[in-house]
């Protein structure tokens, strides 16, 4: 494998897409370069412009505060960011910590969940599981707010024990303990009818002045101080001192390791390389960069059993399109340089995470609303019918129809310009680099008839022609079954 294979794979994982432009930088850097501007993206200007509070505020002046605003707000921000591993590592948290807009349906609060998500992505995983666990979200999500020492409620310490950290090694007795630790844990709101001012006006206010609607907080009268019996330990333990004795757990290190591990490489780790992974989180001190060097570090992530046999979760297939085709670039040419103050997002930039947001709810995830606390089952459950019918459609998002042929013109006059193809063939490999496929030559060859029947290079000329013929091409292209792999 070559640097530029080696960076294309470093790009499908840890990265939202190798397409042609996206490569062409980060091959440019150089491959220790490339790895360190994805995992220490802290120092990477994110230029994302559009604000939170653009996606709850409606042309009419009137806020909306349900749980589809962030979750828009995410998928324009996965496609635009410079950041990618910062938004993949969000998502895999989302997954691992699920919450469900269903149970929480105010946008403000799963806002604020995905915000901690999003900070905490890659640095110490006891500071992200203490942030996540006071998060008015994830305590709505699972009635931690309702644990009191009179009536203590199982739900979180339950997932926190089986999901969240150690995965085995406890009992039910240590679940009931636990449940005691996390008593007197609740949710205070910012709002209430007072003054003549209604809810929803304070609510409206909070969300214009970017200040939270809820806040974590602990009622002590409610919290149980009598002495609990927790994995072997005894002691007036409170909730933060229980997080402190998960993380240090040797089940736990192996459970987070072996899932950070999956997400980004393959299942089913090695025992010798589940033991080097979980060496690194107890040698980094809980640091998730340190676990991420070392599956960048691993030979086996570089392995033919690695590379490009990862089915495609939604994201992996619908944002590196839009990559691809540089929507960034697009979105951000059509944003006007000055936002008015507190101003609506403009309808690039709503219909580009609206129509990402959709594609990828239409193929089994929807953003913001995993199907339960175990989040979505990855892997070969991507793929089916349903969802194959939607990957092969997907060219209708991006180039629209005869009336109204959205980025086709932007990506034709690309390919003309930049690398004027004079023939199907030619055409039909261009769009295989932009989009990062790797399809055997006699598949090509229907992807060029197809070219070919529908207008060949010439269409490119004519944005209604290149409409036609891109998606004519493009629907067997991400139909192909060698494109459902990254």
């Amino acid at each position: 494998m070559d640097k530029r294979q080696k960076i294309a794979h470093l790009l499908r994982r840890f990265g939202l897409g190798a397409g042609k432009h996206e490569l062409d930088f980060y091959d440019k850097l150089g491959f220790d370069s490339a790895v360190d501007r994805l995992i220490d993206y802290d120092n990477v200007d994110e230029e994302f412009p559009y604000t939170f509070p653009e996606f709850m505020i409606e042309k009419n002046g009137n806020v909306a505060v349900d749980s589809y605003r962030p979750a828009i707000w995410w998928a324009l921000r996965f496609v635009l960011t410079q950041r990618p591993l910062q938004e993949k590592l969000t998502l895999f948290w989302h997954d691992h910590f699920a919450v469900s807009g269903t149970k929480v349906e105010f946008g403000p609060v799963m806002h604020q969940y995905q915000e901690v998500l999003r900070f905490h992505a890659a640095g110490n995983f006891r500071q992200l599981l203490g942030a996540v666990a006071r998060t008015p979200a994830m305590m709505l999500y699972l009635d931690n707010n309702l644990n009191a020492k009179t009536k203590p409620n199982e739900n979180f310490s339950r997932e926190l024990m089986e999901l969240f950290t150690m995965g085995s090694g406890y009992t039910e007795q240590d679940v009931k303990q636990v449940a005691r630790a996390f008593t007197g844990w609740i949710v205070a709101f910012a709002v209430a009818e007072s003054n003549g001012q209604h809810i929803y006006d304070q609510i409206k206010d909070c969300i214009l002045q970017n200040r939270p609607v809820t806040a974590f907080a602990v009622f002590p009268e409610i919290h149980d101080t009598g002495e609990k019996t927790i994995l072997g330990k005894t002691g007036t333990f409170d909730g933060a001192q229980v997080l402190d004795m998960l993380v240090e757990k040797e089940e736990t290190g192996r459970n987070i390791t072996k899932k950070l591990w999956e997400y980004f490489a393959f299942h089913n780790p090695e025992p010798k390389l589940q033991d080097r992974l979980t060496k690194a989180y107890f040698d980094g001190k809980y640091e998730i960069r340190k676990i991420l060097r070392t599956i960048v570090e691993s030979d086996e992530f570089w392995s033919e059993k690695c590379v490009r046999r990862k089915v495609k979760s939604p994201v992996d297939f619908v944002v590196p399109i839009a990559r691809a085709i540089d929507f960034r670039k697009f979105a951000l040419a059509m944003r006007p340089p000055k936002m008015p103050l507190l101003a609506p997002a403009n309808d690039i930039g709503m219909g580009i995470g609206y129509g990402v947001f959709t594609s990828m709810t239409n193929q089994g995830m929807q953003l913001m609303f995993p199907p339960n606390v175990g989040g979505w089952e990855w892997g070969d459950k991507w793929i089916n019918s349903a969802t194959m019918a939607e990957r092969m459609q997907i060219g209708d998002l991006f180039f629209g129809d005869e009336k109204d042929q959205r980025l086709t013109g932007f990506l034709s006059n690309w390919i003309v310009s930049e690398e004027s193809p004079k023939n199907a063939e030619e055409c039909v490999q261009v769009l295989a680099k932009v989009f990062d496929a790797q399809i055997p030559p006699d598949k090509m060859k229907i992807l060029q008839s197809a070219c070919e029947q529908h207008g060949g290079v010439e269409a490119l000329k004519d944005p209604k022609k290149a409409c036609v013929m891109l998606k004519a091409v493009c629907k067997l292209l991400f139909g192909a079954p060698e494109y459902q792999f990254c």
